[in-house]
């Protein structure tokens, strides 16, 4: 048996653990405009290059719709390359967005989440990649900076794999994970380049290998992947679009994983999480860095003799349709916290449970927006809202908002006796 090259052990924190990853990618140009929390991935990036421990080309631009428009060319010619940005960076760079999916670019984008504006708020939630759940980007959503660490690198593998070619969003908690040090194990080089090859685009991408202006004049249109007939093509090619991510992409993703739990001996599950779910009556619902906090509360239900589980949604695009409906299959209920004004998770469960015989009652809680504190308390709380609605094969209210903070037992408990 082939022994894993060591692994050095590190504090990073959310935002240099990304871009140790970009490194390690060996990403070859880097397209930079800052805005916080996520300019610390660039700044780090620019050190190196600077220090001669990267070797890639630094590019400032004016404003995140330039630099979108960078990184689709330069990874149209075959070069990999990366930024980081949110919230209103996102929303400056919207059309380039669109067009980097339309066109089928593996591009990877790092997003340290911040709540939109107005008002103005620097804190987390995570509305800013939410809103474009539906431009067919893959959407990874990481817990702490090891997970960031380790997503970064496989985003590369599935969005490079030519029955994929779809950009993706890393996604993490902005100062809560970006700027916190985590303890962590980063692999080796050696080890990233046997995982992960060159970049290598199919000719139809490739805008090198693909410049040909002979059907510009030709009179059809342009589409960014390729020329094309509009009437003939258009519509099977948004069909190609939509089975890439929500169909061949999920078995890519987990045999990805595979791969990188094999390379380095350490993995998320693929798509989902699962954590004492074995005999869970209730499942707690989670995405980022609420899996943390859910983890936590989870084992505080288990030492009271309840049996309370965790899925933890590593990837919210493709949404893990089929492999939450198995996770839940033997559950009473189950309660979603979304980090988000729309309830993205809890009605993309409801949606996939629906037709299926003997569901669980599933409850939405909206969490933690502009970085509101969601303690271990609150999850607890939460978790007992659908405990007691498995039991009674109903829930009271099935959608709503949880504003409070509760900050220790004394409190809790009052609650759920207030709550009778």
């Amino acid at each position: 048996m082939t022994s894993r090259p060591t692994q050095r052990r590190e504090a990073l924190t959310g935002n240099k653990a990304a871009a140790r990853a970009l490194m390690l990618a060996r990403i070859q140009v880097l397209c930079y405009f800052p805005i916080g929390p996520s300019d610390e991935v660039g700044e780090e990036l620019s050190r190196s290059i600077q220090r001669g421990a990267l070797d890639a080309r630094l590019i400032e631009l004016e404003h995140e719709r330039s630099v979108m428009n960078a990184q689709i060319t330069a990874t149209q010619s075959g070069v990999r390359c990366s930024f980081a940005t949110n919230s209103e960076g996102l929303l400056i760079a919207a059309q380039q967005l669109i067009f980097a999916s339309y066109a089928r670019i593996p591009i990877v984008v790092v997003v340290a989440h911040r709540a939109l504006e107005p008002p103005a708020v620097v804190r987390t939630d995570d509305q800013d990649t939410i809103m474009y759940r539906d431009i067919h980007w893959l959407h990874y959503h990481c817990e702490n900076a090891q997970d960031v660490m380790d997503t970064v690198i496989q985003a590369y593998k599935v969005s490079e794999d030519p029955s994929v070619l779809l950009p993706a969003f890393v996604t993490y908690d902005g100062w809560e994970v970006s700027h916190n040090s985590y303890p962590m194990e980063i692999p080796s080089q050696e080890a990233v380049d046997g995982f992960l090859p060159p970049l290598e685009l199919p000719p139809e991408v490739d805008f090198i290998k693909n410049l040909d202006f002979s059907a510009y004049y030709s009179g059809n249109r342009m589409s960014g992947y390729g020329y094309i007939d509009v009437d003939r093509e258009y519509m099977e090619r948004r069909y190609q679009l939509d089975h890439a991510l929500n169909v061949t992409s999920k078995d890519i993703i987990k045999g990805v994983h595979q791969e990188y739990v094999s390379a380095v001996g350490r993995g998320y599950g693929g798509l989902i999480e699962q954590y004492r779910m074995e005999d869970a009556e209730v499942a707690v619902i989670a995405m980022g860095s609420l899996a943390a906090t859910s983890r936590f509360a989870v084992d505080r239900l288990r030492d009271q003799g309840k049996a309370v589980g965790l899925i933890k949604i590593h990837t919210f695009r493709p949404f893990p349709s089929e492999d939450l409906i198995h996770a839940l299959k033997n559950v009473k209920a189950a309660v979603t916290l979304d980090r988000n004004t729309v309830g993205a998770v809890y009605n993309d469960l409801r949606s996939s449970l629906f037709g299926e015989s003997n569901p669980p009652l599933v409850l939405g809680r909206v969490v933690g927006l502009g970085g509101r504190d969601v303690t271990y308390y609150d999850v607890m709380y939460m978790a007992e809202e659908a405990m007691r609605a498995g039991n009674q094969g109903r829930a009271g209210e099935q959608y709503r908002w949880h504003f409070d903070v509760i900050e220790d037992q004394d409190m809790l408990d009052r609650m759920l006796r207030d709550r009778g």
